[in-house]
Order: structure tokens, then C-alpha cells, then sequence
């Protein structure tokens, strides 16, 4: 069985994630450490943070690693707290990179450039790439995601902190949360064939900086909850 690529934008999101139930090995940024889930082979990754670290130190990987799949896991903002409240779950089915493309009068247009990101299966790729989630989940071994909400997810580099930010891109993509690794996750994933699937927990409401939406212990506590049942 091909090994799982475990992988988290920082150190503090692995520990949270596996580190509460077994001893993880030494975690360096960009260096893949082997590691057992259970009595399938694995490996964990800690990236940085946002879409260059990401695509660097992920790439790097998967070019030297053979692995069956990938599952990025961490903390994320969310657009709506009624669907996705601070401290709940949920896993990924799309992302988007709402930065691409020409920019004009505050909107976006990915295909404004005239240029796809690249060409997948005959299908130019703009600003969105599908996740792993529901069935597909079942079928690569990773079914105890499966009952997880799934959500869209929009990927930055700068956090949205304001309101009227936040209202727009919610307005514009149908976004459930924001991120900073996803897109470039998944999109290197793609590029290889391999599947990825992204576990988010909610630590804060997008564009608040007030510490009543925020709740970042409670969403590393979750997301060891939620991911430690690989371990099992």
C-alpha cells in the first residue's frame, strides 16, 4: 500500500493534528519525516505558509516520494459561522484562487489574461481545482472524512480583514472558508495525478480581527480530534 502524505502549513498544526495521541518524529519546514499511520506507511510534510511555500515544498515531495495520497490539514476562516461555526469541521470539495487572472475595478477575471494555469486531462485549469470529498473519499481509504461538511474554499495570501473584504469574496465565489495553502495544494496535486484531501476546523470568522471570533485553540484542539482517527 502506497504511503499517506500528511501535510500542514506549520509545525503547530501537525502537533495539533497528530501530535496529542502519539510521539511524532522531528518536523522540519520543507523535510518529509516518515511515520506510521496505524499499520499503513506515511509521511508528514510541514510546508510554511501560503501558496509558495506550499507549492515548493510539496512538489519537492511528491517528486521524490511515491504516495497513494495526500491530506492537508489546518485552520481556516470561515465566511458563514451558521453552516460552519468556530471549532467545527469540514473537508474540502473545491478550491479557489481568487487572485488569478486580470484585475479590474476590484473583480478578478481568470480568464482575462488569455492564459490557462495549465491544461489537466485535456481541461484548462483557470482559479478552480476539486478536491477529494463524499465518495472518493470512501475509495482511497480515507472514509472516516466521509460524513465531514463539505465546504468551498477560497486561497490568499493576504487574510481578508474587513468586513466589506470578507462580504465580497463570499458574495462573489460562494466561499465557505479561506485558507492560504489549499489552491496551490491542490493544484500541484493535480499536475501529478495524485489525490488530495483537505481537513479545515474553523478558528476565526473572515474579516474580524475582534478576539469574540476567534478561537484558535479551540480549532487546533478539533482539528486533533478530527485527524487523529487516522492514527486509529
Amino acid at each position: 500500500m502506497k504511503p499517506i502524505l500528511f501535510v500542514t502549513a506549520t509545525a503547530k498544526e501537525m502537533k495539533a493534528a497528530l501530535g496529542g495521541v502519539c510521539k511524532l518524529p522531528a518536523l522540519k519546514q520543507g523535510r518529509v519525516a516518515e511515520f506510521m499511520f496505524g499499520d499503513r506507511p506515511g509521511l508528514l510534510l510541514v510546508t510554511g505558509i501560503g501558496v509558495i511555500n506550499t507549492s515548493f515544498a510539496l512538489g519537492q515531495a511528491l517528486a521524490g516520494n511515491d504516495v497513494g495520497m495526500v491530506v492537508l490539514a489546518g485552520i481556516a476562516g470561515t465566511f458563514n459561522a451558521e453552516p460552519f461555526p468556530l471549532c467545527s469541521a469540514c473537508v474540502v470539495k473545491k478550491e479557489i484562487w481568487p487572485e488569478y487572472g486580470l484585475k479590474k475595478d476590484g473583480h478578478v477575471d481568470p480568464k482575462g489574461l488569455g492564459f490557462s494555469l495549465a491544461e489537466i486531462d485535456g481541461q484548462p485549469v483557470w482559479n478552480e481545482v476539486k478536491l477529494c470529498s463524499g465518495k472518493s473519499l470512501f475509495d482511497s481509504g480515507l472514509d472516516r472524512f466521509e460524513n465531514l461538511p463539505e465546504a468551498v474554499s477560497l486561497t490568499v495570501s493576504g487574510v481578508t480583514a474587513t468586513a466589506e473584504g470578507a462580504a465580497a469574496y463570499r458574495n462573489e465565489y460562494a466561499a465557505d472558508i479561506e485558507n492560504m495553502e489549499g489552491f496551490a495544494a491542490a493544484y500541484v496535486c493535480a499536475l501529478v495525478g495524485v489525490g488530495l484531501c483537505q481537513v479545515r476546523t474553523v478558528s476565526n470568522l473572515v474579516g474580524s480581527r475582534d478576539s469574540d471570533d476567534w478561537d484558535l485553540r479551540g480549532a487546533l484542539a478539533e482539528l486533533g480530534r478530527v485527524c487523529s482517527v487516522l492514527l486509529k
